[in-house]
Formats: C-alpha cells, sequence, structure tokens
C-alpha cells in the first residue's frame, strides 16, 4: 500500500547498470505498468561483459568480454520480451547519447566480495568501465535518453547499488543527477521489507510473466522448478550460491517528496487560496462593470455594439469560472462586482449621468449582469456525478489489483 498518494507516470525510464538486474530489481513493475498501458523503457549501462556464466556449456565464455556481451544481449532481448516489451536503450548508444558527440560503450566495471559480504569494487577495473568513465559523461548520456524517450519520471537504485555493486552505485548518482537536471521525478528501488517504501507494487498478477524473463539468465542465476503447488512462488540462486526469493511486492522511495499538485478547482485550494481568489473575482467583476457601465451605449450605424458585446463580456466571465473553478462564491464576486462599479459610477454622475440611460441598452445593462449571475450560480454541479461515472466505467474496462498506486510515471515507481 503507497503511503502517498501517487500518479502513474505514462512514460517511464528504468536505469540499470547489467542485463538482469532491471528483471531481477524491477522486473515485476516492469511488467505491471506495462499492462497499465504506460510506455517503459529500460536503459541498461553495460553489458556485463564481466558475469559469470554459471552453465557448463557457457562456462567456455567467461573471461571473454566481447562473446560475454554478446550472449547476455540475447538474454536481456528474450527477458524483455518475456516481461511485456518495453523499449530497450544502451547507454551511450542510439537514443541514449547527445547527438553531438560520437556513441560509445561502457563497459561491466567487475566487482569483488568484501569482508562484509557485500559487493565492492574490482581491483581491475578496465579503462573504458562504467566507473572509470567521467560521471557529467554518463548523467549527459542518461539526459539523452530521457528526452528521446520523452521519460517523466526515472527508477534507479537506492545509493547502496542495492548491494554495493560499484556499477550499481554510479547508475544510481549518473540517474539521479539526470532526473534532478530534467526536473524529473526520481524513485530509488529498496527492500520491500523495510518501512523506508513510498510506493509498492503488487507484483503476484505478472508473476507468469516474471517467471518466464527470469528464466533466460541460464548465465547469471538457477532459476527453481515451478511449484505445482504455489503456482505464484519463484526463487532462483546467484553465482555465490544465495537463494533468492521473488517477493510478493515491489517497493520504491522517492528521492524527494513529490510535489503536492496544483489546485485546478476552488474546493482544491487552500484557505488563503480560497479568499484571493474570491478576491481577484471581485477585481475582475469591477473592471468588467467599469467598463461596461462607459461602453453598453455604443453602436456601430444601427447595429447596438457595445450592448451585445458587454452583455457576452459577462456571460463569458461568469460561465468560464463556473466551468474552470467550479465555484459558486468566486461567480458571485464577478456579478458582485460588476453591480457595485455600475452603481458606483452612475451615482457619481448624479441623475443626469449620461453613462445609464432609460433605452433598451440602459436597461439591458442595469439587469442582464445580475439576471447571468443568477442562473450561472443556479446551474447544478455535476463534476461529482461525472466522476463517479468515470471510476465506474475505468471499474468495468478492466482488471484493478493493488498495483495502481504505483503505477498511477510518478513515481516514480509516478516514479514509483
Amino acid at each position: 500500500m503507497s503511503k502517498v498518494p501517487a500518479t502513474r507516470p505514462e512514460h517511464v525510464l528504468f536505469v540499470h547498470a547489467h542485463p538482469d538486474d532491471e528483471t531481477l530489481a524491477s522486473g515485476g513493475t516492469i511488467a505491471t505498468l506495462l499492462e497499465l498501458g504506460a510506455d517503459v523503457t529500460v536503459l541498461t549501462a553495460t553489458r556485463g561483459e564481466r558475469g559469470e556464466m554459471l552453465t557448463p556449456e557457457l562456462a567456455p565464455l567467461y573471461g571473454d568480454g566481447p562473446r560475454v556481451a554478446a550472449h547476455r544481449e540475447t538474454e536481456i532481448a528474450g527477458a524483455l520480451a518475456a516481461l511485456g516489451a518495453p523499449r530497450h536503450l544502451w547507454l551511450g548508444g542510439p537514443g541514449a547519447r547527445p547527438t553531438d558527440l560520437p556513441e560509445r560503450r561502457y563497459t561491466d566495471s567487475g566487482m569483488q566480495w568484501g569482508p562484509d559480504g557485500r559487493a565492492i569494487a574490482a581491483d581491475d577495473a578496465p579503462a573504458d568501465s562504467l566507473t572509470a568513465a567521467d560521471l557529467g559523461e554518463v548523467v549527459d548520456d542518461i539526459r539523452a535518453a530521457i528526452r528521446s524517450t520523452g521519460a517523466d519520471a526515472v527508477v534507479s537504485y537506492a545509493d547502496d547499488g542495492g548491494y554495493g555493486h560499484p556499477d550499481h552505485v554510479r547508475v544510481h548518482h549518473a540517474a539521479r543527477y539526470a532526473a534532478k537536471a530534467e526536473e524529473l521525478p526520481f524513485s530509488m528501488i529498496v527492500d520491500p521489507a523495510t518501512t523506508e517504501a513510498d510506493v509498492t507494487v503488487d507484483v503476484v498478477p505478472v508473476r507468469a510473466k516474471l517467471r518466464a524473463a527470469v528464466e533466460q539468465y541460464r548465465s547469471q542465476v538457477t532459476v527453481d522448478p515451478a511449484d505445482p503447488a504455489d503456482p505464484t512462488a519463484l526463487s532462483w540462486v546467484m553465482p555465490h550460491g544465495a537463494r533468492h526469493h521473488a517477493p510478493a511486492t515491489e517497493a520504491f522511495r522517492y528521492a524527494e517528496a513529490p510535489a503536492a499538485p496544483a489546485p485546478q478547482t476552488y474546493a482544491e485550494m487552500s484557505g488563503q487560496g480560497k479568499a484571493a481568489a474570491v478576491v481577484v473575482s471581485l477585481v475582475l467583476g469591477l473592471i468588467a462593470g467599469g467598463l461596461g457601465t462607459v461602453t453598453h451605449q455604443q453602436t456601430l450605424g444601427a447595429v447596438p455594439i457595445g450592448m451585445v458585446l458587454t452583455t457576452l463580456i459577462v456571460v463569458g466571465l461568469t460561465v468560464g469560472i463556473r466551468l474552470l473553478y467550479r465555484s459558486r462564491a468566486m461567480v458571485a464576486a464577478v456579478g458582485i462586482g460588476i453591480i457595485v462599479a455600475t452603481q458606483v459610477l452612475v451615482s457619481v454622475g448624479g441623475q443626469s449621468s449620461p453613462l445609464v440611460l432609460a433605452n433598451p441598452a440602459g436597461y439591458v445593462w442595469t439587469f442582464a449582469p445580475a439576471v447571468i449571475a443568477a442562473l450561472v450560480l443556479a446551474w447544478p454541479d455535476l463534476s461529482g456525478v461525472r466522476a463517479a461515472a468515470a471510476e465506474a466505467r475505468a471499474r468495468d474496462a478492466g482488471p484493478s489489483d493493488g498495483s495502481d498506486d504505483a503505477a498511477r510515471s510518478g513515481a516514480t515507481a509516478r516514479h514509483e
């Protein structure tokens, strides 16, 4: 369950370090977002050239970076197809590189296990590795990917990279800087068992897709056979022998608290906002009343152009405010402003004032603003009925599950 409201970003960019990370860390969310109709892109920084080759038939590839890379390219292609076919980019390649720079290829930096059981930097990271690259260059490449995909939310690792891998840590910093530079929400993948999550996604409904995707990575994990007694169970053994169980939820934490959405109607405004809106409406009414009083007698030949235009201004102002802000208070303020401005100008001119004459235009201007405002005030507010009908149609249109909190690009799970 989300701890804060979230809206679904339409274009979500997941930034990962190696093939398999996108599936093992966030595959359920990727599949869920795709099912919900979001546009998802996976950006992979390296091809995992230094990854281990677990099966006997693949063991000869170990240590041969180009051959390992070619094999892992096929694995990630199969895994992404199983998840629902999100768009895929390689960092430094087409769509993820500034157009004024030649394309480049970042290679796996490698890692080793530290004394505390967490990954640390390898002693022999190659010169073209991700961690050896200038951080600014990596950030610029991710920004290029954000722009080419139209992403409105970015997701990657927490600042420890999940388990300390130097490539994961580098991706976290670069993706976070890139999202901030592009003014997008950035969300970090966290352990769902902790209390750090702002958004969680129920990924059990897409378990079959996730299993099919994990099974593509035969070089990296050994997937346990399916349990007929529990079809939703999914576990695999990592190269260092640890067994991991796929969680029922995937969790994300916002790098920064999401900004509150700007109020769209009068009811959503704060108390100060409502007071300011009423004052502004009153001022608009005073201005419209003053101009109308001065110009309503104008004619163009035999056409009472002044009477027509001033009446249309009143209609446009009152109806427009009622439709945009759904506020009777603001409409009433406009009407009061028009009447007050008219009466003040007439009283200043005295009984001999030529501003409001005893003719059709004068009678229209005297009574029409009050009548129009009263009619606009009286018409019923059907927004609640429309919202309820739209919600009912959405429920009838497709299944709903617990993932809706995160999937409805900011989390960044909308990104979210």
